[in-house]
């Protein structure tokens, strides 16, 4: 299993690569303008990630005149490694006749990341190019949605007759070779059927005449298709193996879930919740994508904040009054609405994670929710005295103090107790809490501490007078 850890050398690698990549990219623009063709010994030594990832730096016309150059045999797997906007994009601007070439040179399993952004009816005409077993293979998968783990499996697996004894599997394997990722071999019957699995090195020591289902290890089980690919990938990662076999209902394998498909999965839903986070809906964007694509996106998010936001401005409007009287009013709601907001993200990015990993569900989630209403109380108190003691400073008023300060302690409080419970039930209702929690979460606070700072303000101003 590969990891990466913060602040370690593979951080400083990362950095390294994505700097040359950039001198690539701000030496390809520099030929462009000089009106220089784009060439393929731009592209030597550096692997398909690398090209995507230059591609994706590069403004879009740019982009497509460099993309022509890149040799054919590679296009197939750099699109697989770009993001599904950029890819759209560079299929959709090539020619019909041109992809079909170029795609007939794809391994499968890049064909099966392609096959959605295809367009027209060039998906089949690519499928009956397959030979019979790969077609077979394809549209197996294409049958599962694009989160099922059945859809995004390799068909790379190696398998043997249960009944093989140990001298011809290790014959066989020799002539065959073994792919990458492989620590589990899969036995079936005679009819092709799924009957368990043996680790590679109880495979390899099997005696000559033993058969190898003599040594299937029962703690190996293989994933169903239908499993998420989230699901999944937590299954490949508890069971400490490089891959595991898919197996469907029949007890036909299907192909298999490497270490490496898992660390993809688990990095692309951090990549996805972090960019939904920073600003909801934009995950997929294209840096340079074309103002009609870019400009809907954008409104869709800027619509839903103007409904939150007027909802606040309502409940400041039912307090004009108080603010008319106690203009310090006015000044404090900021520091209201901002301690409110802090506090809830903080508990709400808690939330979310445990969601995504798995953490938290019901049996944990009242417990999690009583523990972070407890942080709420202790962090409510004390900045709610802090908050009351300037607010006291600056405006030399007492009444002041304690308004803010109550306003403070019931914020917080909600701010906790919303940071756990939006996301439990935005999960409940299949809405993704990374991409809805923070409006959500906004509304509740900015309204919640408005109307309890102004609220209290209007009764202080009716029993006590400015």
């Amino acid at each position: 299993m590969l990891y990466f850890f913060p602040g370690s050398d593979q951080d400083t690698l990362m950095s390294t690569r994505e700097d040359t990549l950039q001198e690539h990219v701000e030496f390809w623009l520099e030929e462009l303008a000089e009106e220089r063709p784009a060439s393929r010994e731009w592209f030597e030594g550096l692997s398909e990630a690398d090209i995507a990832f230059a591609l994706e730096c590069m403004p879009f016309e740019q982009r497509l005149t460099v993309w022509q150059a890149v040799p054919p045999a590679l296009r197939g797997a750099v699109l697989v490694e770009l993001h599904d906007e950029h890819r759209r994009s560079l299929l959709k601007a090539a020619p019909p006749d041109a992809l079909l070439q170029w795609l007939g040179r794809t391994d499968p399993e890049d064909l099966l990341e392609l096959m959605d952004d295809l367009p027209g009816q060039l998906g089949r005409k690519v499928l009956r190019r397959l030979d019979q077993e790969e077609r077979e293979q394809l549209q197996a998968a294409l049958g599962y949605d694009d989160n099922q783990l059945g859809r995004w499996l390799s068909f790379n697996v190696i398998t043997a007759e249960a009944e093989t004894p140990g001298r011809l599997f290790r014959k066989a394997l020799r002539e065959t070779g073994l792919p990458e990722m492989t620590d589990v071999i899969v036995l079936v019957d005679e009819d092709g059927r799924y009957k368990g699995c043996l680790s590679l090195d109880a495979a390899m020591q099997t005696p000559t005449q033993a058969p190898l289902s003599r040594f299937i290890d029962p703690d190996i089980l293989p994933l169903n298709p239908a499993l998420s690919l989230h699901d999944g990938a937590q299954k490949v990662h508890s069971a400490d193996r490089a891959m595991l076999p898919v197996v469907d209902e029949n007890g036909t394998v299907l192909g298999r879930f490497t270490a490496r498909d898992a660390l993809d999965v688990i990095v692309e839903e951090q990549e996805k919740q972090m960019m939904q986070l920073s600003g909801g809906g934009l995950e997929e964007e294209d840096l340079f994508s074309p103002l009609r694509r870019a400009v809907p996106k954008r409104s869709v998010w800027l619509g839903i904040n103007l409904v939150t936001a007027l909802l606040a401005a309502w409940v400041i409007g039912l307090f004009e009054a108080a603010l008319s009287q106690w203009v310090a009013l006015a000044v404090m709601m900021p520091v209201v609405a901002s301690m409110g907001g802090i506090a809830g993200s903080q508990t709400l990015g808690l939330a979310i994670r445990g969601l995504a990993t798995g953490q938290l569900g019901a049996a944990n989630v009242t417990s999690l929710m009583r523990k972070e209403m407890l942080v709420g109380v202790v962090n409510a108190i004390v900045w709610a005295i802090v908050i009351g003691l300037v607010a006291s400073w600056w405006f030399g008023s007492a009444a002041l103090m304690w308004v803010i300060a109550f306003a403070i302690l019931v914020n917080l409080l909600a701010a906790a107790a919303a940071g756990v419970a939006i996301p439990w039930v935005l999960s409940r209702m299949k809405i993704d809490p990374a991409l809805a929690g923070s409006v959500v979460l906004t509304t509740v606070t900015d309204v919640v501490g408005f109307f309890a700072f102004l609220g209290t303000a209007s009764l202080v101003l009716k029993f006590v007078g400015a």
